[in-house]
């Protein structure tokens, strides 16, 4: 089975995507953590990890800033791993910072009241900061592999849709519709303007709580500057994400609703000319008896009363059959759904181990899986084994 090192090779920008839930955040750090230690100046753009895994990338708290994770394990050469969060509003305000025309329009946008909603509710907002984030990660020449952790949205294609879809509501049109002088007026204008207009304009209020279109209109030509170039940015970063340096890495879990949406994901990136590279099926459970063989149940509560169990012999054995069951059904779903990858996709399988991967250790034990090179090296080490109370 093709693993990951080929894609971590050929590949400067690896990009984890998936639904919300599958272990995307711990796949995205332990690919990174996995460049580091091959000498790979490396960052994770992560999103709202779990509080250890924070801690252990040393993202104590939320900001934009580039942190260096200590070496906690070893690193071969000039290998680095930096961690940066992504905070959504952080990453607004420095985009207005940019490209605001002076500071006094500047101070405007930021204290404006549907900026803030843009900026922080706004549908695709958050995938959309991730997104320019990495192109200006990637355009810095500072890392030789750039490993994104996609935010945790149910639909895996939100991440690839939001740059358009910010851009079709941004168009050029709808923007010099809105810095039209009688905006200023408010609502006593619109009393004039047709139905349907005013049925749009009330849907904005009720979305955003912005009851004054004045600061809609503000906002409009305040930012002119970037909604003037906003086309050419969508354009770059729909380029960086089919670049032939940049992989897609979905993740997944071999549950069928999630394998459901991964497989409309495929079928979209391939429409998209995006190049998915790699499948990582994660937390995966292993049948302990082999597959396809079934064990006696009576037979299994006497070897386990033979050897001294101190809980119910039927109690443990309906237990392990159970998790038998989950382990043939996770078989059967993933079989099905790598038939349908083309033979150049990358494969890998990561069980669900027997406690949560909170730091660089537990990062690192997901490598072997991930990566035939650090099998290898460790084909003796610990494999991770069934879970009987999960």
């Amino acid at each position: 089975m093709k693993t990951l090192d080929t894609v971590l090779a050929r590949h400067r920008v690896m990009i984890c995507a998936g639904s919300g839930g599958v272990g995307k955040t711990s796949t995205a750090a332990a690919l990174a953590l996995y460049g580091a230690r091959q000498g790979l100046r490396t960052i994770v753009l992560t999103i709202d990890p779990a509080r250890r895994l924070a801690d252990a990338l040393g993202l104590h708290a939320v900001g934009n800033e580039m942190r260096g994770v200590p070496r906690q394990l070893p690193i071969e050469g000039d290998g680095t791993l930096t961690a940066m969060m992504l905070d959504q509003k952080g990453a607004w305000d420095a985009l207005v910072e940019r490209h605001a025309p002076s500071p006094e329009a500047r101070d405007r946008i930021l204290t404006n009241r549907f900026y803030q909603h843009l900026s922080q509710t706004f549908a695709g907002s958050q995938e959309y900061m991730a997104v320019e984030q990495l192109c200006e990660i990637h355009d810095s020449g500072q890392y030789d592999l750039i490993v994104v952790d996609t935010p945790p949205t149910q639909h895996a294609l939100d991440f690839l849709e939001a740059p358009q879809r910010i851009a079709d509501f941004l168009d050029k049109s709808v923007v010099k519709w809105f810095v039209k002088p009688y905006f200023s007026a408010g609502w006593a204008t619109l009393r004039f303007m047709n139905r349907t207009v005013g049925v749009l304009f009330r849907k904005i209020e009720e979305a955003t709580g912005v009851a004054a279109l004045a600061e809609v209109s503000d906002f409009f030509t305040s930012m002119g500057g970037l909604f003037e170039n906003f086309e050419a940015r969508v354009r770059r970063v729909y380029e960086l994400l089919r670049a032939r340096t940049t992989a897609f890495v979905l993740v997944v879990s071999p549950e069928e609703q999630v394998l459901r949406e991964a497989e409309y994901f495929c079928r979209a990136v391939g429409e998209l000319r995006m190049p998915l590279r790699a499948v990582v099926f994660n937390r995966v459970h292993h049948e302990f008896s082999g597959r396809g063989r079934m064990l006696d149940r009576d037979r299994l509560v006497a070897l386990l009363a033979r050897a001294g169990a101190q809980t119910s012999g039927e109690a443990l054995a309906d237990n392990f059959l159970r998790f038998e069951a989950v382990a043939r059904g996770d078989m059967v779903r993933m079989e099905v759904f790598r038939a349908q990858l083309s033979k150049h996709v990358a494969i890998a399988e990561v069980p669900n181990f027997d406690a949560d991967l909170h730091d660089m250790a537990g990062l690192a034990r997901m490598h072997p899986y991930l990566f035939e090179s650090a099998a290898s090296r460790s084909r003796t080490s610990e494999r991770a084994g069934p879970t009987f109370g999960a």
